[in-house]
């Protein structure tokens, strides 16, 4: 839409006076709701405008100027380029504030871009990876207020620790077999030195293996999904 509405304005500014949509546009400027929802969604992308004053109108026209007063002798595919990187620009920044502050998505907060993931394939262990990623798993630790017990701890090993997303795959002995099985998937895809310094990181390799990490590895987060299916299903009783 915003992109839309941007490239719009551009062809308008270089119609020839004669054109209608032209006419139309400079007569109806200064009370257009759609001329200040343009000018609104150009101060986002921080696109400058030069003002053309015009005797006798009661509103000054505007036109489209990019950083450092390039963009007027620009043409319509030009200004489109340039839009469309401003508005993915935009729309990343966006997206990275929004998970400031978020404690749930420390994880997630570490990808450069939003993209597709092939690994979300609508299986069981596809949402508890989901889950997982974004730390929204229903671990007691994240459930303690509406769970029967009202406990954020572990009652699978009864260790006296919170039941966090992280015991869970990596410390609760109640899934020892599925973590040991886990694991050596990561130490012979990942090679002994690398996985030894990723299980000391701040993350104790979580990211790694939720597929988070620059090197995601396919074979890894397919081990994870099968870890979490079985491991949630001997939690739940099942």
């Amino acid at each position: 839409m915003v992109k839309a509405v941007l490239n719009y304005k551009v062809r308008i500014e270089r119609m020839e006076n004669k054109r209608w949509v032209k006419r139309i546009f400079e007569w109806n400027l200064s009370e257009s709701l759609w001329e200040k929802i343009c000018w609104g969604h150009a101060r986002k992308l921080k696109i400058q405008k030069t003002v053309c004053v015009r005797i006798g109108r009661t509103m000054d026209d505007w036109l489209f100027r990019g950083h450092g007063g390039k963009g007027m002798e620009w043409d319509c595919n030009k200004w489109k380029k340039e839009i469309e990187k401003l508005t993915k620009e935009y729309g990343l920044n966006k997206w990275k504030h929004s998970m400031n502050g978020k404690t749930t998505l420390t994880w997630y907060a570490s990808k450069n871009v939003p993209r597709f993931e092939v690994f979300y394939d609508g299986s069981f262990g596809s949402q508890l990876l989901f889950a997982v990623r974004c730390k929204a798993l229903s671990v007691n630790r994240r459930t303690w207020r509406w769970n029967e017990g009202n406990t954020r701890l572990c009652l699978q090993c009864n260790r006296g620790v919170e039941e966090t997303v992280e015991h869970l795959v990596l410390e609760c002995s109640k899934y020892e077999q599925e973590q040991e099985s886990l694991m050596d998937v990561g130490h012979e895809q990942c090679g002994e030195n690398k996985w030894n310094a990723r299980c000391v990181e701040e993350d104790s390799g979580m990211r790694y293996l939720v597929g988070l990490d620059e090197e995601c590895n396919m074979t890894v987060v397919d081990a994870m999904k099968d870890f979490l299916v079985y491991a949630w299903n001997k939690r739940q009783g099942g």
